[in-house]
């Protein structure tokens, strides 16, 4: 058996600058999102996933096998 170690990619820090401008493009709450930690963005992710019905990439099933709901 071989595993493989997949090195996780360095957060990217952006200029105040930059959030500024996703300010007023997207708005602010957007922006706020953008500022968040990627760790915080996932647990608020995991978060909605756990209590809300949303099939999407943090599902251990995809949505075709019902998203797991009937699998051990």
């Amino acid at each position: 058996m071989i595993i493989r170690v997949v090195p996780t990619e360095p957060e990217i820090e952006y200029s105040e600058d930059y959030y500024e401008l996703l300010a007023q493009t997207m708005g602010e709450e957007r922006a706020a999102w953008a500022r968040l930690a990627r760790a915080e963005r996932e647990r608020e992710l995991r978060w909605y996933h756990d209590h809300f019905n949303t099939p999407d990439d943090l599902a251990l099933w995809p949505p075709e096998l019902d998203g797991g709901v009937s699998n051990p």
